[in-house]
């Protein structure tokens, strides 16, 4: 059992491309958590739990697909999508289409990531490769005025805290209709909850659609969990520079170390690592591949005006910048100062705590329902229905025959409130607080979006040690790159593996390994 995220869309190309370099041991499986990985007898599926439900809190379930199981396994398929159009109808297509859009839209990633070529290609920060495929805007506003903005139907009695937004009319004719629901507040909210622990004034309307994504795309998982394409990923990177004819005879380049780096110190030209005392050695080049919030390392550099080696400093990651107008600068012409961290590096991320049981039997009258009644495989929840049960965002029942459960919340489920949800002879497996140590200073799965205005971002290259040690543009000196400076907008593995792939053009750019030929200006040079 994943305790993570374990569902990746078709369309993360490069997460796909991974997998296909390695079929030995990446291999695709039914997205967890779907129903769709069922084993035992006729009588064992029968029982399963099976479908989608939106729990409201007090026993209130705002939408519940698991009543089609009791139909022919042929018509499954059918019902749920047209019971989706009944009750979502214009709303569906409109979300849909602005899902569709965005996706076009962001595909032009991959072409302009392969581009050596073009300056335009290189970019220097995620927002302006977010400005380049036309979607910096979504980044910049909250998930709701988006859907304002699409003229998604609005139902502020099913929100906790309404922000004043769109009302709906006297007339408006979903209340006179049987079966119709506010896709906005249901089905939306819930993915968004289930995936990023946020509302949608939480969120941004960029990492809104991409939430939204996974409801209409081809989905799947890799057998044995996510983490497997780390370990592929540098396995494939080994064998394709021993292929190379570029070898040293002196060393093995690509080297593994689990060390848990404490503090990076910059001089003028080497950055030196280190695990607690320990000495790592020097580098050229450094990427941070962790947020800044809770990577628990030390940046410094040492004294730039030359006097004291000894003297450290903190190192300017979003660069420098004089205090006062009548502040100096050192010796070579450099600003002093560092300027102030954006909040998308200072923000923590969102919590979410996974609690994995055993031996449980849900409480099916805390959730309205009969113990003969179809019981949905995945519950989600509503604002109201997080709130009213004690922050849970997400319960999973994995096998209602063997009573393993699978829960995602805000907060560690203390005894008391897992007896009510489980039963008092439920076992807990593991128990996972994300990101977090056990004050929960680091805590966290995903940025805090504030509803966009947490959207600006750190460039890739967080220090440029050839401009602070006055060497110009030449990049002679040592470097420090952030990959996950793009998950200031939104965040995903194939965002990540975006960033890395923009952090590593940028790098291979400053080491010599590739070069702009073309300005992107000229007659021939469209992209």
């Amino acid at each position: 059992v994943e305790l993570g995220a374990s569902i990746i869309y078709e369309g993360n190309q490069l997460v796909v491309d991974t997998i296909n370099g390695d079929p030995t041991h990446l291999k695709k499986g039914k997205p967890m958590g779907t129903g769709k990985n069922e084993t035992g007898d006729a009588k064992t599926k029968k029982r399963e739990p099976r479908g989608l439900g939106i729990y409201h809190g007090d026993g209130e379930w705002l939408l519940n697909t698991a009543p089609f199981s009791a139909y022919p396994s042929f018509l499954q398929p059918i019902l749920t999508p047209l019971y989706f159009l009944w009750r979502y109808n214009l709303d569906y297509f409109r979300l849909k289409g602005a899902v569709k859009r965005a996706i076009k839209s962001f595909d032009m990633i991959y072409a302009l990531l392969n581009d050596t070529q073009h300056e335009v290609t290189y970019f220097e920060c995620p927002m302006d490769m977010w400005e380049a495929m036309g979607l910096r805007s979504l980044a910049g506003i909250s998930f709701h005025d988006f859907l304002d903005a699409l003229n998604l139907y609005r139902d502020e009695s099913l929100e906790v805290e309404s922000d004043g937004g769109s009302e709906a009319s006297w007339w408006d004719w979903r209340k006179w209709m049987p079966g119709m629901g506010c896709m906005r507040s249901e089905l939306v909210t819930a993915m968004t909850i289930n995936t990023y622990n946020q509302n949608l004034n939480q969120m941004n309307g960029l990492v809104g659609l991409v939430a939204y994504v996974t409801a209409g795309g081809e989905l799947f998982s890799i057998q044995g969990g996510n983490h497997k394409l780390l370990g592929s990923a540098l396995d494939q990177a080994q064998k394709i520079y021993d292929s190379s004819p570029c070898k040293s005879s002196s060393r093995q380049r690509i080297q593994h170390h689990q060390k848990k780096i404490t503090t990076v110190v910059a001089s003028e030209n080497s950055m030196k690592l280190y695990a607690d005392e320990e000495s790592l050695g020097k580098f050229d080049v450094v990427i941070l591949a962790a947020p800044l919030q809770q990577c628990r390392v030390q940046f410094l550099v040492k004294n730039p005006m030359g006097m004291d080696e000894s003297v450290l400093h903190d190192m300017p990651l979003a660069g420098l910048h004089d205090i006062d107008s009548s502040s100096t600068t050192n010796e070579h012409g450099q600003k002093l100062f560092p300027s102030p961290l954006p909040p998308s590096a200072t923000v923590p991320y969102t919590t979410v705590t996974t609690t994995l049981v055993s031996n449980a039997t849900l409480n099916a009258t805390h959730f309205g329902l009969n113990d003969d009644d179809p019981w949905p495989r995945s519950i989600l929840v509503s604002e109201r229905g997080k709130l009213l049960t004690g922050e849970l965002t997400t319960l999973t029942i994995l096998s209602r025959e063997q009573g393993l459960m699978k829960t995602f919340s805000s907060e560690p489920l203390d005894l008391e409130k897992r007896n009510t949800l489980f039963g008092l002879d439920h076992e807990v497996e593991y128990i996972q607080v994300w990101g977090g140590d056990e004050n929960g200073k680091y805590g966290g799965a995903t940025p805090n979006f504030g509803g966009g205005n947490n959207s600006e971002s750190l460039p890739y290259l967080l220090y440029d040690g050839s401009k602070h040690w006055g060497k110009g543009d030449a990049g002679g000196g040592p470097a420090l790159y952030y990959v996950n400076a793009i998950e200031s907008a939104v965040a995903a593995i194939e965002i990540s593996a975006i960033g890395a792939k923009s952090t590593a053009k940028l790098v291979a750019r400053r080491l010599g390994l590739i070069a702009p030929t073309r300005d992107g200006k000229g007659r021939d040079d469209e992209l």
